[in-house]
């Protein structure tokens, strides 16, 4: 267990040395009060949704299609890096901050639009399921499918996961209809025999 003076002197030592992309993995496992991200998948596309809203992590990240998606090799060998130093752990597939880590993303004070966009994002993906969260990801960013081994397999599932993510309101109607690749009258006439309500 850590001296307070040696955490002082550790956390000062890792401030001081944080390059931004791992900062921004910081950042996706503090915000929301520390909630576990439910899967290394999930890190993954919290990052790279993060990454099409702020060009400069795309370069800092650099993401290419995967077999499960778009994926960065840097941000997995810096998770490994952060789990070294103590600042993250893992308790099965789930990722969260370390005591430590959770006193220096205190300190690192990110920027309250950078915070709302991540918090967003982990609250839209961390309940969901993988291939609820797969089919989303290859629907709205087609070009992540080049590599993928299970899109064929996806497709065939996509009304269902459509339905499942509107009734949980994690997307709107116009967004359930384009991952269902069906009719919007013939959808919304779907939605309604299921008894699904959705928040406009």
């Amino acid at each position: 267990m850590l001296s307070a003076l040696s955490k002082e002197e550790t956390l000062l030592k890792y401030y001081s040395k944080l390059e931004d992309e791992e900062k921004i993995i910081l950042y996706s496992l503090g915000v929301l009060d520390n909630v576990p991200i439910r899967s290394k998948t999930k890190l993954q596309k919290l990052l790279f949704l993060l990454s099409n809203v702020f060009e400069d992590y795309a370069d800092l990240l650099n993401f290419e299609p995967h077999l499960c998606g778009p994926y960065s090799e840097r941000a997995d060998d810096l998770l490994e890096d952060l789990i070294k130093l103590d600042l993250v752990q893992h308790s099965g597939n789930q990722f969260s901050l370390t005591g430590l880590g959770v006193e220096l993303y205190e300190r690192l004070h990110p920027k309250k639009e950078l915070l709302d966009v991540l918090a967003d994002y982990k609250s839209f993906l961390n309940d969901l399921s993988e291939d609820e969260l797969l089919t989303f990801i290859y629907v709205t960013y087609p070009n992540t499918i080049s590599e993928a081994i299970k899109w064929e397999q996806l497709k065939k599932n996509r009304v269902s996961c459509a339905l499942k993510m509107l009734k949980k309101s994690k997307i709107g109607f116009a967004k359930a209809v384009e991952i269902a690749n069906m009719p919007y009258n013939d959808f919304s006439l779907l939605v309604k025999n299921e008894g699904i309500r959705w928040k406009v």
